[in-house]
C-alpha cells in the first residue's frame, strides 16, 4: 500500500485468536467496504443510463403536424420553441422569450427586436389577408352576377342585391369582379395587399398577353417601390405590352392649327380633386365621394321630375 494513503483508525478487535490476524482482516473488511462506498458515490456519474428506445434521426422522423404536446414540460427555459408551418404567404407569430443575458440594455435590444418582428408580422399578414379578400369577394360575386342569382332573392338587379346585403354597391361589384383575374394572377408571386383600382392598368394586359405578361408587368413595378397604378402604367410601357398609341394625326387635322385642350367641367373637377385627396387621406376622400354621389342622385330626380 502507498505511504500517501491515510491510515484509518484502529479498529477494535472482535472475537479471539492471533490478535495481529484479527486486525489486519478487520482492515482488509474496513478497506472493502470503503472502496464499495466510494464506487456507490460515483455511480451517478459514471454508470450508463437506463435503457430507452432509441430516438430516431431527425431526417427518418416522420412528417406530422406539431402540437403544443409534442414539447416536453421539462425542456430548459431557454429552449427556442418550435413553431407549426403557417398557412402560405402567412408569417407565423414570433412567439415571446426571454433574454439570455442579465444587462438591461441588451434585454432592452432583444425585447426592442421582438416587438419590431411582431409589428412586421402582423402587417404583413394583413396585407395578404386583404388580397385574399379581394380574390375571395371576387370569386363570389362572379358566381351570383353569373347565375342571376339576384332573381332568387327577389332583387331587380345585381346591384340591388350586393347594396342590401353585402354593403358593396354596384360599381364596386363589377369593378372587382373587373381585376379578379388579373389578381389571381399576382397572388403566388407577392403577398401585398391588392387595391382594385391599380389592378385596372392590367386588365387588357391580361385580356391581350395572359398571366404571365400581367407578372412580369408587376415585378417590373415593384423594383422602383410602392406599385401604383402610375408604376404599373410605365412598366407595361417599358416592357411592350401597353396598347400602342396613335401619334400620326389624321388627315382632317393635320393641316388644322393645333387648340389647347378644353378645360376640364365643374364636374369633372371635383372629381379630380376627391381622387387627388385619395391618396392623402382616403376616409375623407371616401365620405366627400358619397356626399358628390347623393347630390348627383338627387340632381338628376330632379331634373327627370322636371323633364316630366
Amino acid at each position: 500500500m502507498s505511504g500517501k494513503r491515510k491510515i484509518p483508525p484502529v479498529i477494535p478487535v472482535i472475537g479471539s485468536g492471533d490478535s495481529g490476524s484479527s486486525r489486519e482482516d478487520e482492515m482488509r473488511q474496513w478497506e472493502e467496504q470503503q472502496a464499495q462506498l466510494r464506487a456507490q458515490q460515483a455511480a451517478p456519474a459514471a454508470a450508463p443510463q437506463p435503457a430507452v428506445a432509441p430516438v430516431p434521426a431527425p431526417a427518418a422522423a416522420p412528417l406530422t403536424p406539431w402540437t403544443p404536446s409534442d414539447v416536453s414540460a421539462e425542456e430548459p427555459a431557454g429552449a427556442v420553441a418550435v413553431t407549426a408551418p403557417s398557412a402560405a404567404g402567412y408569417l407565423p407569430m414570433p412567439e415571446f422569450t426571454e433574454p439570455d443575458s442579465d444587462d438591461p440594455r441588451e434585454r432592452l435590444e432583444f425585447y426592442t427586436r421582438g416587438i419590431l418582428a411582431v409589428q412586421y408580422a402582423a402587417r404583413s399578414n394583413h396585407e395578404r389577408a386583404e388580397q385574399q379578400k379581394l380574390i375571395g369577394l371576387g370569386l363570389r360575386l362572379h358566381a351570383m352576377k353569373q347565375e342571376e342569382l339576384h332573381l332568387e332573392a327577389g332583387f331587380d338587379t345585381f346591384g340591388d342585391l350586393t347594396e342590401a346585403r353585402f354593403g358593396i354597391k354596384k360599381h364596386q361589384a363589377n369593378n372587382i369582379i373587373r381585376v379578379l383575374g388579373v389578381a389571381q394572377a399576382l397572388e403566388d408571386i407577392t403577398t401585398q395587399e391588392l387595391k382594385e383600382r391599380p389592378l385596372r392598368v392590367l386588365v387588357p394586359i391580361l385580356d391581350t398577353h395572359g398571366s404571365e405578361a400581367v407578372r412580369g408587368t408587376w415585378l417590373e413595378a415593384a423594383r422602383h417601390g410602392n406599385v401604383t397604378d402610375t408604376a404599373l402604367k410605365e412598366a407595361a410601357n417599358f416592357l411592350g405590352f401597353a396598347p400602342p398609341v396613335d401619334a400620326t394625326p389624321s388627315n382632317s387635322e393635320a393641316g388644322k392649327k393645333s387648340k389647347p385642350a378644353p378645360r376640364p367641367s365643374v364636374s369633372l373637377q371635383a372629381v379630380e380633386r376627391i381622387r387627388s385627396l385619395a391618396a392623402q387621406d382616403p376616409a375623407k376622400a371616401r365620405r366627400e365621394a358619397e356626399e358628390l354621389e347623393s347630390a348627383v342622385r338627387e340632381l338628376l330626380e330632379e331634373l327627370a321630375g322636371a323633364v316630366q
